[in-house]
């Protein structure tokens, strides 16, 4: 009988993907809780430790200490966060009480608190994309994420936000699909949601990032509503992801060539996704990338 892809372990899933040879340690400096079920984790170099490198979009296999099989979790925080005077790593963790790696970031956090791990970096959904030929030319990138996918992307853009006028000549476009947390017209229980809007608010880009609430706690009908957050507000939409949606964000016809989409969700919705941006007029099917969470 084949094994499906949901049952088998991080190691087993991305045997496939490039990894480091070096296993870097590190000690667990922070722990934030950013609703029942997600925490957001600071991880910082054991001094003394070589350089860590990584690319936007990597993921870290996480060697916890009495467990026998690595986690897998993705990298959220930009690589300039490790030139920092404190630098750090910083990942998204779900709970999952199926998964010892998830289950023990979720104990209190005093009884995990500057335990040491050891990393090692992988994975291949990464910035800058691999898809163009050395001067290429990109005009427009089109995030989409679906829950806690957006770990990937909150790395790439973090690091696009950087990123000096003249070097980012490209447009951004986010779509963003979160079961609907329950909490009204206050949007802290979504997974990076304010960080998002300051990067859009800075680029004076408030549109490009559009927000899909699909039905939740409240099973309120599908509509238009405005959210507000530490950082303004923003319309989102109660329903899922459109195709219209994602072929709006493509650009003209004629320019897609210059067009390169990420999406990252779970497999149903990415396969779909993906499906729908290769086949749209003009898009060259290389330049949409993808990453599954399972």
């Amino acid at each position: 009988m084949a094994t499906s892809q949901a049952s088998l372990s991080h190691l087993e899933r991305t045997a496939h993907e490039p990894r480091d040879k070096t296993l870097h340690r590190v000690r667990i400096s922070g722990i934030e809780q950013v609703d029942g079920k997600i925490r957001v984790v600071r991880l910082r170099p054991v001094e003394g430790e070589g350089e860590i490198k990584f690319l936007p979009g990597q993921w870290l296999d996480v060697h916890i200490p009495n467990i026998p099989k690595a986690g897998g979790f993705t990298i959220t925080s930009p690589p300039s966060l490790l030139s920092s005077p404190t630098p750090y790593l910083e990942l998204a963790i779900s709970y999952s009480p199926s998964n010892p790696a998830s289950s023990f970031f979720h104990v209190p956090p005093s009884s995990i608190l500057d335990t040491e791990l050891r990393v090692r970096i992988g994975g291949s959904f990464v910035w800058p994309p691999t898809c163009h030929a050395p001067g290429g030319v990109i005009k427009r990138v089109v995030f989409v994420a679906g829950g806690i996918g957006v770990n990937p992307l909150m790395a790439m853009l973090s690091h696009l936000s950087e990123m000096q006028e003249k070097d980012r000549r490209f447009d951004v476009k986010m779509l963003y699909s979160v079961r609907d947390p329950g909490l009204g017209r206050n949007g802290k229980g979504i997974l990076f949601l304010d960080r998002l809007m300051r990067i859009f608010e800075t680029w004076g880009n408030c549109d490009g990032l559009k927000l899909y609430l699909t039905p939740g706690k409240n099973g309120e009908e599908a509509g238009e509503a405005v959210m507000g957050g530490e950082d303004g507000e923003i319309l989102y939409r109660r329903r899922r992801i459109r195709r219209a949606d994602l072929e709006s964000c493509l650009g003209e016809v004629r320019d897609r060539a210059g067009t390169v989409v990420y999406v990252c969700g779970v497999p149903e919705m990415t396969d779909e996704l993906v499906g729908w941006a290769r086949e749209a007029e003009g898009m060259d099917g290389r330049h949409v990338l993808c990453e599954k969470w399972w």
